[in-house]
């Protein structure tokens, strides 16, 4: 998500003039300079002079990981949150073979990353010495841009194409440094941040027009939200009220939206809600706003669509589009309003925007209530195995207003999707398109680090947590307060659900899982077990007053998601 603490911190920075310094602290002055404030990572022979430089300096701080993954979705969800570039590192062969989930995250999420290998010495490229493989081809269907430094001067020119690359295109760029390069001396100067990579973009007064009078003579119009809407929800709320039109999110933009706003009509997918696929297939117009998740099983395909986004290779990339705008939302938003606002006092459509949208407004408004109403009982199941339903219901309840959510990938996403109120100022991040097992636990810690006074909560399956469950020392080390809530339904039950409605055997979705509160406890944080709702709502107050890492082991029944299909 764009972030104005980028350009705050930014813009502000000195750098030292022209020096000779060596590649290993030339590398950590630049990566300084741009404003990165930690760098995750594991060690290995092809960087231990790197971790040596970093040993001497208080200005970024070196996270140890315990696995290559977990490094790279801990930078992954640190740029999802801050929109900063974030940072990982990992050695060469093994270390940089581990790194690829967690930058594919960051690349099929448009995130913001580098990634640092060490790679052999420079006599060794294209050997078949140990650890060796050419990175460049290895890692290219992931970075935009990978490079390899071959020798100690052109650092500064490679590492600025990565910062630059990175930042204004939003994707993952990749440099691998030979081990003998490190100690090599560089000359050179560190490039300042220059505010001009991040200048809105200012969409042409005529579209904006255009715009405006197609919104202003539908009937029936939908606001689809996405994360690109970070920043503008005032603005964006006033919209919705303006035009009457119903509000569908995709998850990470769940919490961007008053979650009990009459208009707010839930989430996308079958991970969102029947009101929302309801809405969406009775529209008359379907504006798209930072969004770009489209599942065609739950969306119409034969609406005229207005899509909006800063980027323009992401407009109608899944769906033809009647109008293509390419701006920064932030100014945007605010531009279609005043745009709008005009046209009424003009009198050209004051019916068209708000009068004759009764009807509209009041079947938006009965479609919502009935789906309230059934989600809330939904909410209340009780029993042991504890409903997932009820799982999130209580999650819902007691998280704080300004939570970080963490979200694993796995059937609990959608109940989450299903069942949780957003409210006040929460973040959600999750593993958006490339759906990763594993994301939750490093997401959380990520978060912890850069907000260490905001409650951080992983929402995450017995089948995902083990994936990165040691990370949880890593949590434990940093005295991060986090909460991992273990949904344990002993399988993984999207596909043994998906298999069941195929009428498949269920061979292979079963899990035998060690006792998570015990496991928590040996790594020296607190360790809970709920087998009921009450049990579970007491833990949940436990772990959230004491604020020290926490695992909750919660048994849960692995109940059908509606709509469930192989």
């Amino acid at each position: 998500m764009e972030s104005t603490i980028l350009e705050q911190k930014l813009q502000n920075v000195q750098a030292s003039g022209g020096t000779k310094m060596n590649v290993s602290d030339f590398l950590l002055k630049q990566l300084a300079a741009w404003g990165v404030k930690r760098i995750y990572g594991v060690i290995g022979d092809a960087n231990l002079y790197l971790l040596d430089e970093l040993s001497k300096q208080d200005q970024i701080q070196y996270i140890a990981c315990r696995h290559e993954c977990g490094s790279a979705l801990m930078a992954s969800a640190e740029a999802k949150l801050t929109g900063r570039l974030s940072v990982c590192l990992a050695t060469s062969g093994p270390g940089i073979a581990n790194l690829l989930n967690g930058l594919a995250d960051a690349s099929m999420d448009h995130t913001r990353v580098l990634a640092i290998t060490g790679q052999v010495e420079t006599n060794k490229i294209g050997t078949r010495s140990k650890q060796y493989i050419d990175q460049q081809k290895f890692i290219s269907p992931i970075t935009e841009h990978s490079y390899l430094l071959i020798q100690a001067n052109a650092l500064p020119q490679v590492i600025k194409q990565c910062l630059v690359q990175s930042s204004t295109g939003g994707s993952v760029s990749h440099l691998s440094i030979p081990k003998d390069l490190y100690q090599q001396t560089v000359e050179g100067e560190i490039y300042l941040y220059e505010p001009h990579l991040h200048q809105k973009l200012h969409a042409p007064v005529k579209l904006v027009k255009e715009m405006a009078q197609m919104i202003a003579g539908a009937q029936r119009p939908v606001l689809l939200i996405g994360r690109g809407i970070y920043g503008v929800t005032g603005p964006l709320k006033e919209l919705a009220e303006m035009i009457t039109a119903a509000v569908v999110s995709t998850m990470p933009a769940r919490s961007l939206f008053p979650n009990d706003h009459p208009l707010y009509a839930g989430g996308l997918g079958q991970a969102g809600s029947e009101a929302a696929s309801r809405l969406l297939a009775e529209s008359d117009l379907i504006v798209i706003l930072g969004a770009t998740w489209w599942p065609e099983d739950y969306v119409p395909g034969d609406k005229p669509i207005i899509q909006v986004d800063k980027k323009a290779k992401q407009i109608g990339l899944k769906h033809p589009v009647s109008k293509g705008v390419v701006g920064d939302l932030k100014a945007m938003i605010p531009q279609l309003l005043l745009e709008l606002k005009g046209m009424a006092e003009k009198g050209f459509s004051e019916k068209s925007i708000s009068g004759n949208r009764q009807e509209w407004a009041d079947r938006v408004s009965f479609v919502n209530r009935e789906w309230r109403v059934r989600i809330e009982q939904e909410a209340h199941f009780e029993g042991s195995p504890i409903p997932p339903q009820r799982v999130i219901k209580a999650i819902s309840d007691n998280v704080k207003e300004d939570a970080v959510i963490a979200l694993d990938t796995g059937d609990h996403t959608l109940w989450f999707n299903r069942i949780f109120q957003s409210a006040g100022n929460q973040d959600i991040l999750v593993s958006g398109r490339w759906r990763t097992l594993g994301f939750g636990l490093p997401a959380a810690i990520a978060a912890q680090l850069e907000f260490p006074n905001r409650q951080v909560v992983a929402i995450v399956g017995d089948g995902g947590v083990i994936q990165t469950l040691m990370e949880f020392q890593t949590a434990v080390e940093h005295h991060l307060p986090i909460v991992v809530i273990i949904l344990n339904n002993g399988s993984y039950a999207m596909e043994k659900n998906r298999m069941e409605q195929s009428g498949l055997n269920t061979f292979g979705s079963r899990l035998v899982n060690p006792d998570f509160a015990m496991i928590a406890q040996a790594c020296g944080g607190l360790g809970l077990r709920a087998e009921t709702a009450e049990e579970l709502e007491a833990c949940l107050r436990d772990a959230f007053h004491k604020r020290q890492p926490t695992i909750i082991d919660v048994l849960t029944a692995d109940a059908l998601v509606p709509h469930t299909k192989i």
